[in-house]
């Protein structure tokens, strides 16, 4: 089988040493359109006056694709995906014809659902695909129609949306799962950018080619992996973050992958040189969204970002553009962070609409690795500044959850797996212990940079700092359930969960209420709770 793989591979391989013609006609509604970005992934040449464009191309990246105009929207390839891309299927020194159909549609008002990090993978024992289709996919359903009364929406899928450690084991590659989604009647159309489990895992040895050649079923399925689209007023791109390189010994744990599926953060020149070309199409004045999967900057506890000084590079191409919004996935960690020195770019960085990989045991609710609720986030981009909204699968509208660490400390010293945990990893957070008496933890998922929270005991302010200990509700949901005395969990579960934005302080007292609140740059107080303690711990906490 691997031989096969391999094999097939190989034939994947772009060749350079041949260039053939590849042209046709974009049309909308049946009429020709004029001016509309083409593109192999390398160059851009535009529709003349007839709707037909023709290019010399190498078909190094294997696609051909168009920058949808706005006011239009591609014809659909199935109930999901807009054909505003095609295979390049001929050798490269032959001659082949792609025609783009177009429909009109007012963008006027629009809005997107984003979703990241679905990690379908059809396994059973998660029973991933059965849960989406029973809890979250109703919340989308409900989400888009309300949207829909408004003007069109759209879908961002910002990367894992397979996982390749699986594709093999189950039969779920990202073909599969498109399929699946489809067949389920997703109500939107999806864009989609790629991320790290996205490849094929059977991919491995080709050097500098594996990247290309392991994307082989994401291509077929989504199109490109750099890509721009125009929707109303704005410009979106979808940029590649992720170099796939798939070194080391094969997973035998795992049917066909042949490697250790890792992989490097940062962005291909010709992917960077692509991007350039298409900014040159952009007036200064459009507001532009990026997509990616890894985010540009993380700013959080033991979470990726891009290596070093690729960030910078991106900044540099959008020399002359007041302010890029950046949605990105990847870290299963809700954060808003600070851009620092890249003071012309805002990033969103969302939570895992999987929770943590669908793993959560049964009767335990499913969270991100901040222990934010498995949620998805929806933009209007109606708005003059966006304002990606938090939506909870569970409908918790609250982006907060409040600790009493007097009663956590009291679960973990009486659960028997808390004990173990205690055991076998001492180092970790033992809440149990008379140090963290009088605590209060408190996690803000909606924390954003400039904002200020402030703890008062009877109206008398405690001492607040951001905290590096353990998330509680983490550890007993996705860490503790898998102990036993002579049975240590996952090295995946046993990284230090600890969160960007969780803040502590301790009160004087075990008994008296302790009052959150939340305030922007400005004084204005954006949220306010009242902890009457003593609060019970458990894993039912929202």
């Amino acid at each position: 089988m691997r031989g096969l793989i391999l094999a097939a591979a190989v034939m994947l391989l772009p060749v350079f040493a041949q260039a053939g013609v590849v042209k046709g006609k974009v049309t909308a509604d049946g009429k020709p359109l004029a001016g509309v970005q083409v593109s192999d992934g390398r160059q851009i040449v535009l529709t003349n006056s007839r709707g037909r464009y023709k290019m010399v191309t190498d078909k190094a990246d294997s696609v051909v694709f168009i920058t949808t105009p706005s006011g239009y929207r591609a014809e659909m390839i199935d109930a999901v995906r807009p054909g505003f891309w095609q295979l390049l299927t001929n050798a490269p020194g032959k001659r082949e014809v792609h025609d783009f159909r177009l429909t009109a549609e007012p963008q006027d008002a629009y809005s997107v659902i984003f979703i990241t990090d679905c990690h379908f993978a059809g396994d059973p024992s998660r029973k991933d695909l059965q849960t989406f289709e029973d809890t979250v996919l109703p919340v989308i359903r409900g989400e888009y129609e309300a949207a829909a009364a408004k003007g069109p929406v759209y879908t961002i899928n910002l990367g894992d949306f397979s996982h390749d450690r699986y594709w093999y084991d189950f039969g779920l590659n990202e073909y599969a799962a498109e399929q699946y989604l489809a067949g389920l009647g997703y109500p939107t159309p999806i864009y989609s950018v790629t991320g790290n489990h996205d490849n094929d895992g059977a991919i491995t040895g080709l050097g500098e080619a594996t990247d290309f050649v392991s994307a082989w079923n994401y291509r077929h399925t989504w199109g490109p992996a750099c890509y721009s689209v125009n929707i109303g007023k704005d410009h979106w791109i979808f940029m590649d973050t992720v170099v796939y390189l798939n070194e080391g010994a094969p997973d035998a744990r795992h049917k066909n992958i042949n490697g250790q599926r890792n992989y490097e953060c940062r962005i291909l020149d010709k992917d960077l040189a692509w991007l350039k070309e298409d900014l040159k199409y952009v007036s200064r004045d459009t507001r532009v969204f990026l997509c990616t999967h890894v985010p540009l900057v993380n700013g959080a506890y033991h979470a990726e970002e891009l290596l070093p000084g690729e960030t910078e590079k991106l900044y540099e191409a959008f020399t002359g553009f007041p302010m890029v919004y950046v949605f990105s996935g990847h870290t299963h960690k809700h954060i808003n962070t600070d851009m620092q020195q890249y003071t012309r770019m805002r990033q969103f960085i969302f939570g895992a609409t999987s929770g943590s990989m669908w793993q959560n045991p049964e009767g335990y609710q499913p969270i991100g690795s901040d222990s934010c609720n498995q949620s998805f986030n929806v933009l209007d981009c109606s708005a003059a500044e966006p304002a990606p909204r938090y939506v909870a699968v569970n409908g918790s509208p609250a982006m907060m959850r409040v600790y009493d660490i007097n009663k956590v400390g009291e679960f973990y010293r009486n659960d028997p797996q808390c004990r173990i945990f205690h055991k076998l990893y001492p180092e970790r957070s033992w809440y149990a212990d008379p140090a963290f008496r009088n605590m209060i933890y408190v996690n803000y998922w909606g924390y954003a940079p400039g904002q200020k929270v402030e703890m008062f005991e009877n109206g008398k302010p405690l001492a607040v700092k951001k905290s590096k200990l353990d998330e509680p509700l983490y550890v007993i949901t996705y860490i503790t359930p898998k102990l036993t005395a002579d049975s240590k969990a996952s090295k995946s579960a046993m990284k230090d969960r600890k969160t960007p934005h969780s803040f502590v302080a301790t009160a004087s007292t075990a008994t008296a209420p302790v009052t959150i609140r939340v305030t922007d740059a400005s004084g204005k107080v954006l949220h306010e709770e009242t902890l009457i303690r003593p609060k019970t711990f458990n894993k039912d906490i929202q």
